[in-house]
């Protein structure tokens, strides 16, 4: 076991590949690649574990010390510097929310920290304190420049929980291929990229997990060059009198999803437009999930319930796998 600034890591090998582990985002990660000559397996497993270590550092909301941290506790006070490397996330922020119809808001911390406390104490928020919380989620209202990002009202709070480990994905494969390498797999918490091939010139074959619990996926798609993410409460969720609540917050009502059987599983030329696609197809529901990924050119997926699957046409041509069950 390694240990690179805050975080260990291992190494080990598997056939031709390397596999680096290690914990973030609170999650399990890996990243598999076939090694260089140019560099060693540890020395490129360090500078991804740096990545990884610097991305938590700016913009976990966790750490009091993040740049993320101090945006908000400036709100309604005074702008923050924004740096040049920051400027991407915040683009990114602005993807997300046009892209996933403004279902998914970058500014939704006030009512994440609600119903963080809701599942915690078991006890359902008065509808008051949901309204007053969801007053003050609207990623329109921010204010950024090139210079600084601003707040405008005192307890508005940012969050890149909502899209930032499929971000981090497709960063950390960004600068793999930057440091040309061309065969890996990123896998951060079933959020996935897979570049080139695994081995003998075979793509990387990844497993769907099947929300019924079966030890066996409901699918196995085959992927090179594309993201892969999946989005669902069928993990975590709470239950209070009989009524389920998911973890996935809908900006629009400010309430958890009610399709808490849902997972929706999408692959497109990136990670992080898999995830939005994913979460936005969960929060519609299965019937308008579905017509949003048909809708979508250069994405495909599935959409699972207990009660049925609904697959995109084009997602058999990715698929190496069905689950008969």
């Amino acid at each position: 076991m390694k240990t690179c600034t805050e975080k260990s890591f291992s190494i080990l090998q598997e056939r031709e590949f390397s596999v680096l582990s290690f914990k973030a985002f609170g999650t399990s990660c890996e990243v598999k690649f076939s090694p260089i000559n140019s560099h060693s397996p540890e020395l490129i497993s360090k500078e991804v574990v740096s990545w990884v270590n610097e991305f938590e550092r700016r913009y976990s909301r966790y750490l009091p010390d993040s740049w993320l941290s101090q945006v908000n506790k400036s709100a309604g006070i005074a702008p923050v510097k924004l740096s040049r490397d920051d400027q991407p996330i915040i683009q990114a922020a602005s993807f997300v929310y046009f892209q996933s119809q403004q279902t998914i808001d970058p500014s939704c911390l006030p009512l994440t920290q609600i119903w963080q406390n809701a599942r915690a104490s078991n006890v359902i928020p008065q509808e008051s304190v949901v309204e007053d919380a969801k007053a003050l989620v609207n990623w329109e209202k921010v204010q950024h420049t090139e210079n600084e990002i601003f707040l405008p009202s005192p307890g508005m709070g940012l969050d890149f929980g909502g899209f930032g480990k499929e971000y981090a994905v497709d960063l950390i494969s960004a600068k793999l291929r930057a440091s040309n390498y061309g065969n890996f797999l990123v896998n951060f918490g079933g959020d996935i990229f897979a570049s080139g091939y695994a081995n003998d010139n075979c793509t990387w074959k990844v497993g769907i997990e099947n929300p019924l619990g079966e030890s066996n996926p409901s699918y196995v798609v085959s992927l090179s060059n594309t993201g892969l993410a999946t989005s669902g409460n069928y993990r975590r969720y709470f239950d209070v009198d009989g009524k389920r609540y998911g973890h996935t917050i809908d900006q629009r009502t400010g309430y958890p999803t009610i399709h808490s059987q849902l997972t929706a599983s999408v692959v497109s030329p990136s990670c992080l437009k898999s995830g939005i696609i994913a979460t936005t197809s969960l929060l519609l529901g299965k019937e308008k999930g579905m017509r949003l990924l048909e809708s979508e050119w250069n994405a495909e997926g599935c959409i699972q319930s207990f009660e049925s699957t609904l697959i995109t046409s084009k997602f058999y041509n990715y698929l190496i796998y069905e689950n008969p069950a």
